[in-house]
């Protein structure tokens, strides 16, 4: 093992073990939009269709030492007709987040509901409040970590004590999560967004080390919009901002549709979207995404162009697809439910 290979192993070791010992950012998703639960809980339930299944897989650095999450979630809208315009949502997600070769892994399971109130008569001004809580497992297999303390000049030496005070392999706890979103229909050609998410209300408790460790609060504000110049393409220009103690995030994109039909009922799109982003100071994104008969689905790679991790990662970034099927039960307006104005590829 050549002292390069183990100074880009310690690099991102420091990386991984910065969740275990101190406050970092949770796991995020690049396609954020096509995750609509984990992003924001007042998005739950929004949406023209009757139910909506969504899968996320993101794999990133897998030739220097793989992160992957997984998450799948499942929500519906409630009691539409019943309410006016207003109505609710229910819904519920998994998500497991491995770093490393099942050192680290987080597995959550949440339930969320959300109140969508309409400020008009039709229904194109929204307002959503939403909440999340579930149960988080996480756990760490050291025998599979090398430290400091195992370093005999160029190579490690398992055998040797970690010198590491473990106090548990596995920690279990409650988390609880809220967030609100406006979402407005300007015109038939122009829908726009915002939303703001709170995390990790009650700061659990997490450390395998045996200190008091809280696990910080995390702040998330996205918005972003839907421009039509003609039936035949669209343009959804998107931001992000998250923030969690000493960590920030900014990531600044646009997607761009070409549409196969001139319809506005979920279920009966086709098109197919290309796309790109800027995460601030870490990398460039591409997306090539495709809709058709209820389905979404999104690929898209991360290019680590501007992060100081770039040398260790030889400029890889990570690779993500997202597929979303939104189930078209209702012809739109057979009840006169008015249509959502929801974030899109």
């Amino acid at each position: 093992m050549s002292l390069s290979y183990i100074k880009r192993i310690l690099l991102v070791l420091i990386v991984t073990f910065s969740t275990v010992e101190m406050a970092a950012q949770d796991i995020h998703f690049t396609q954020f939009y096509a995750s609509p639960i984990t992003l924001n809980p007042a998005m739950t339930g929004m949406m023209n269709g009757c139910y909506r299944g969504a899968v996320n897989y993101r794999n990133q650095y897998p030739e220097l030492y793989s992160y992957s999450t997984i998450a799948a979630s499942f929500d519906m809208p409630m009691f539409r007709g019943m309410l006016g315009s207003d109505f609710a949502g229910f819904g519920v997600m998994l998500f497991n987040d491995r770093q490393g070769t099942g050192s680290l892994n987080n597995l959550s399971i949440m339930g969320s509901a959300a109140y969508h109130k309409a400020l008009d008569r039709s229904g194109r001004i929204m307002v959503s409040i939403g909440v999340q809580g579930g149960w988080v497992h996480k756990s760490i297999n050291f025998a599979q970590l090398t430290f400091e303390s195992q370093l005999v000049g160029q190579e490690f030496d398992i055998t040797m004590p970690n010198g590491e005070a473990i106090e548990d392999n596995a920690i279990n706890y409650l988390d609880l999560r809220m967030g609100g979103m406006i979402t407005a229909r300007a015109s038939d050609q122009l829908d726009l967004y915002g939303g703001f998410g709170y995390y990790h209300i009650t700061e659990p408790t997490e450390s395998f080390l045996g200190s008091d460790n809280k696990l910080g609060k995390r702040l998330v504000g996205h918005a972003g919009a839907t421009i039509r110049p003609s039936s035949k393409l669209s343009i959804s220009p998107n931001v992000i901002y998250m923030t969690q103690t000493a960590a920030q995030l900014l990531v600044i994109g646009a997607n761009f549709g070409f549409h196969f039909n001139d319809s506005r009922r979920s279920g009966s799109e086709s098109a197919l979207y290309l796309g790109g982003a800027y995460r601030h100071q870490d990398a460039l994104t591409v997306l090539l995404g495709a809709e058709f008969s209820g389905f979404k689905f999104g690929l898209s790679y991360d290019l680590n162009v501007f992060s100081d991790l770039q040398r260790a990662s030889n400029s890889q970034g990570g690779a993500e697809f997202s597929l979303v099927y939104e189930f078209d039960c209702e012809p739109m307006g057979r009840r006169g439910y008015p249509p959502v104005t929801c974030p899109r590829f």
